[in-house]
């Protein structure tokens, strides 16, 4: 029975911690992408319903590259 429960339990927060990583990665992306491009670019709103639909799915690509590429090139090209 606590197995069942913890499971449960699991399902809920890896499902919750989508969807808040979902929108940390988009928000990202879209302020990395309107610095870059002076606001240009992209044409969709800071808060859509899914993050990951396929409109907004390149601006959380590119927010993923930013939150997860940049530093390690920073401290390489810094450091090495």
């Amino acid at each position: 029975m606590a197995e069942l429960l913890l499971r449960g339990l699991a399902l809920i927060a890896e499902i919750a911690l989508e969807i808040i990583i979902g929108y940390v990665f988009y928000t990202t992306g879209w302020l990395a992408l309107r610095l870059l491009t002076l606001g240009h670019y992209p044409n969709l709103p800071l808060r859509v319903a899914d993050p990951m639909g396929s409109r907004s799915a390149w601006v959380a690509a590119f927010g993923f590259l930013c939150l997860v590429g940049l530093p390690p090139t920073w401290l390489t090209v810094t450091y090495s």
